[in-house]
C-alpha cells in the first residue's frame, strides 16, 4: 500500500480532532430531577454552569462514533492506495523465448542465471500481479502460456487458474533451436478465434494482449505482421553489451593427391564491433591432433548497405590427417564468450557400409575368396543368363557392386562394376590390335583409393587386352602396352576396369591382389556418398536406415541419458526432433550377433541469427517497430483505496445520526 497526500490527511486530522474533545469536555450538562409541582420547572430546566473548565471525559458511543469519522476521512484525504494487480480487459498470452541464445548466463547481473531462468521468473511475478489484488480486483485473469524456439508449444490454453499458469511456465526447458515466433502467434490466435477448440464455440471479440520475453533476437520478425487491435508488450532479458563467436559452418574433403587423408575446413563468424583472436583446436576420436600454430583473427561485423550489420567471417583450413573411415571430428573454438554451444561443430566420418555384390561368370577361386572374407551384407553367385534376365528388368539395383570374372556381358545398366579381362561393352573403352604378351607395370597412381596399399612391382602379366581411352577415362595402372587399370565415368555407370584376367598373370599369388580388390569394392560401393556428415540442426529429426532385423535400438542423448526407440519400421526409422546439440549415439542388436551396432550422429547449431546473442533494444515487425523495456518483476496497477473508506464514513454518519436521534428521543 502506499499514500499519495499523507501529510494532508495529518493536517486535517490534527485540526478537528481536538476541538471535537474539547466539545465534550465543554459541552452544558443537565441534571435529572423529578418534581412534584411545575412551579419549579424554571429552576430545573435552566443551564448548568461548568463549574471548571475541564472536566473528566466521560466517553460514549457518539464520540467513538465521531472520532472513527473523523479518522476515516483523514485517511481518504490521504489517497491511500494498494497493488490490486494489472488487469486487462480481454485475454492475456505470454509468448516465451526457449531458444539457443536464452540459455546464455547473463539473465541477472550476477551472470548466475540463464536468460530463459529468469524471464520465467519474470513472467511467474508477471503471473502473480494479473491475478492480485483480491476482492479489489475484479474477476479471474485468463492467461494463456506460449513457448517457441524451432516450434511452438502451447503449455496452457487460456485458464483463469493461477497454479496452472505458473506450473506452465515452470515446467518450459531450455533448447538449442531457433527463434521463430510466427507459430506462436498462430497458436495464440487460433485460441482466440475459438474459445473452446473441442465445442468450436467461440469467437472471442477482441484479440488478447500479447506479452513477449525474449532477447529479440528472432529470426522470422520482418515475416510477422500485427494483426487490428493486437498490442505487444517486449521484457528484452539479457545484456545488450553481451559479445559473442562461434562457427558458422564445418566440411571436410579429401585432397586430390592424398586420399587417404581428410582436410577439414571451418568458418568463423564475429557479429561483434570489435575483431577478435581466437585459438581452434582439432580433435578426432576424442584425441586432439591440431591447435593452430597462432591465433586466427576475425573481423568486426561491418554495416552494408540494404544488408544491414553483416558479420564478420573467417575461413580456416586444417592441415591434412591420414584417416580412412569411422572417425569423430570435432572444432573447437578455445576461450571463452557468451555463448558456448556454438564454439564447437562436429562432423562424422562414417564406417564403411555393408555391401550387396554380385559376381557373374566367376572363374577365379583367389577373387571369390577374398571376396567371402570381406564383411559383406550380402555375395551372389550369377552366370551371365541370370545377369542378363536381371538386367532387363531392374534387378541389378539391388547390389552396391557387380564383379564381373572375365564376364562377356551384353549390357551394361546403371550401376557400379568392377570388370575384369574382357573389354566392356561401354563408351570410352575400345579395344584394338592383338593381345599384349609379357606385360609388366611401368607407372602406377598409388595415391588412387584403390591402389593404396598395392605394390605392383612384382607384377607379369602373360597377355592383356590392348585398349584405347576416351573422355571420362582415367588411367590409374599402364604398362608400355597401354592401360591395365582404368577408371570409368559414364555418370549412372561408373567402373574400375582391369584389361586382363587375373589368371593370365602371377597377381593371385601377390598380396597386392589381396589388396587391391577390397580397395576396388569398397571404392565402389562408397561412390556418390559424402566423405562425412555435417550434423544435424536442433529442431530437425535423425532420420536413418538400420538393419530390418535390428530390435532394442536405444538413443544415447548429449547429457548421458538413454531412451528407447521404438519403430515399426527400422529400415526407415525417425527419431526426434532433436532439441539440444551434441553427440547422438543410436546402437541396437542384431540376431546372431552379440555385440551392440552403434551410429554416431552430431547435432550442431550454426545458425547466424543465434550467434549475435546481445538483447534487441526493439523487436522490427514488417510494418512496427516495437520498443523493449528490461525485463523485471510483475507490472504493478495502483488501485485507489480512498473511495472504499468514503463509503465507510458515510455509512458511520447515518450510524452516528440515527443512534443520537434515539437518545434525543429518550431524553
Amino acid at each position: 500500500m502506499t499514500w499519495l497526500t499523507p501529510l494532508f490527511g495529518g493536517i486535517v486530522l490534527a485540526a478537528v480532532v481536538p476541538p471535537l474533545l474539547a466539545l465534550y469536555f465543554l459541552r452544558l450538562r443537565r441534571t435529572r430531577r423529578v418534581i412534584p409541582s411545575t412551579l419549579l420547572w424554571k429552576r430545573s430546566v435552566e443551564d448548568l454552569r461548568a463549574n471548571a473548565p475541564f472536566q473528566r471525559l466521560r466517553p460514549t458511543l457518539l464520540l467513538l462514533l465521531q472520532l472513527l469519522l473523523l479518522a476515516l476521512l483523514a485517511v481518504a484525504l490521504m489517497q491511500p492506495r494498494f497493488d490490486g494487480g494489472e488487469r486487462r480487459d480481454g485475454r492475456t498470452v505470454l509468448l516465451i523465448d526457449n531458444s539457443a541464445s536464452m540459455n546464455v548466463l547473463d539473465g541477472d547481473d550476477a551472470g548466475t542465471q540463464s536468460r530463459l531462468q529468469f524471464a520465467k521468473a519474470s513472467a511467474i511475478e508477471r503471473i502473480e500481479a494479473l491475478h492480485g489484488g483480491g476482492v479489489f480486483s475484479g474477476s479471474a485473469a485468463e492467461i494463456m502460456v506460449v513457448a517457441f524456439n524451432d516450434v511452438a508449444e502451447i503449455r496452457t490454453p487460456f485458464t483463469d487458474s493461477r497454479q496452472a499458469a505458473i506450473a506452465a511456465v515452470e515446467g518450459i526447458e531450455p533448447t538449442d533451436g531457433r527463434s521463430l515466433i510466427g507459430g506462436g502467434l498462430q497458436l495464440a490466435r487460433a485460441f482466440l478465434t475459438v474459445i473452446d477448440p473441442d465445442s468450436q464455440t467461440g469467437p472471442v471479440a477482441a484479440p488478447a494482449a500479447l506479452e513477449l520475453w525474449s532477447d529479440g533476437r528472432i529470426t522470422d520478425l520482418g515475416d510477422q505482421v500485427l494483426r487490428a487491435g493486437e498490442t505487444i508488450d517486449y521484457h528484452r532479458v539479457g545484456s545488450m553489451e553481451t559479445e559473442n563467436i562461434g562457427i558458422a559452418s564445418i566440411a571436410a574433403q579429401r585432397p586430390y593427391d592424398a586420399l587417404g587423408q581428410i582436410q577439414v575446413f571451418v568458418a568463423i563468424e564475429n557479429p561483434t564491433a570489435a575483431r577478435r583472436s581466437v585459438d581452434l583446436q582439432l580433435s578426432v576420436n576424442g584425441a586432439v591432433r591440431s591447435i593452430t600454430a597462432r591465433k586466427v583473427e576475425i573481423p568486426a561485423s561491418q554495416e552494408k548497405p540494404g544488408l544491414g550489420q553483416v558479420a564478420g567471417r573467417k575461413q580456416f583450413s586444417f592441415a591434412p590427417f591420414d584417416q580412412e573411415r569411422d572417425a569423430i571430428i570435432e572444432v573447437l573454438v578455445l576461450g571463452e564468450d557468451g555463448q558456448p554451444i556454438d564454439d564447437v561443430a562436429a562432423l562424422i566420418v562414417p564406417p564403411a557400409k555393408r555391401l550387396r555384390v554380385a559376381v557373374v561368370d566367376a572363374e577365379s577361386f583367389v577373387l571369390r575368396s577374398i571376396l567371402e572374407g570381406m564383411n559383406l551384407k550380402s555375395l551372389d553367385l550369377l552366370d551371365l543368363a541370370e545377369y542378363e534376365q536381371l538386367a532387363e528388368r531392374g534387378g541389378l539395383d539391388a547390389y552396391d557392386v557387380i564383379v564381373l570374372d572375365d564376364a562377356a556381358v551384353k549390357t551394361m545398366p546403371p550401376g557400379r562394376y568392377l570388370s575384369f579381362g574382357r573389354t566392356p561393352p561401354i563408351e570410352g573403352v575400345t579395344e584394338f590390335g592383338n593381345m599384349a604378351t609379357g606385360v609388366i607395370v611401368r607407372r602406377s597412381s598409388e595415391d588412387h583409393p584403390i591402389l593404396r596399399y598395392v605394390n605392383l612391382d612384382e607384377l607379369y602379366i602373360s597377355s592383356m587386352h590392348k585398349v584405347t581411352t576416351g573422355p571420362g577415362v582415367t588411367t590409374l595402372v599402364e604398362s608400355g602396352d597401354g592401360a591395365l587399370v582404368v577408371a570409368i565415368d559414364r555418370g549412372p555407370v561408373q567402373m574400375i576396369h582391369v584389361t586382363f584376367d587375373p589368371l593370365d598373370s602371377n597377381w593371385p599369388y601377390l598380396r597386392s591382389f589381396v589388396n587391391f580388390v577390397p580397395n576396388a569394392v569398397e571404392y565402389l560401393g562408397g561412390l556418390g556418398e559424402a566423405l562425412a556428415t555435417t550434423g544435424i540442426a536442433p529442431g530437425e529429426p535423425i532420420v536413418t536406415r538400420l538393419p530390418d532385423q535390428a530390435k532394442e535400438i536405444r538413443i544415447r542423448l548429449p547429457d548421458g541419458s538413454e531412451e528407447s526407440v521404438e519403430t515399426g519400421d527400422p529400415s526407415n526409422l525417425a527419431w526426434g526432433p532433436v532439441r539440444r546439440t551434441g553427440l547422438y549415439e543410436l546402437s541396437w542388436e542384431e540376431p546372431g550377433t552379440s555385440d551392440r551396432r552403434q551410429r554416431v550422429f552430431a547435432v550442431n547449431q550454426l545458425d547466424a541469427t543465434e550467434r549475435r546473442i546481445d538483447a534487441a533494444e526493439s523487436i522490427d515487425f514488417s510494418v512496427d517497430v516495437i520498443g523493449g523495456s528490461a525485463a523485471k518483476a510483475g507490472g504493478t496497477r495502483w488501485q485507489d483505496f480512498w473511495p472504499w473508506i468514503l463509503g465507510v464514513a458515510l455509512a458511520l454518519m447515518i450510524l452516528e445520526w440515527w443512534i443520537w436521534q434515539r437518545q434525543s428521543a429518550a431524553g
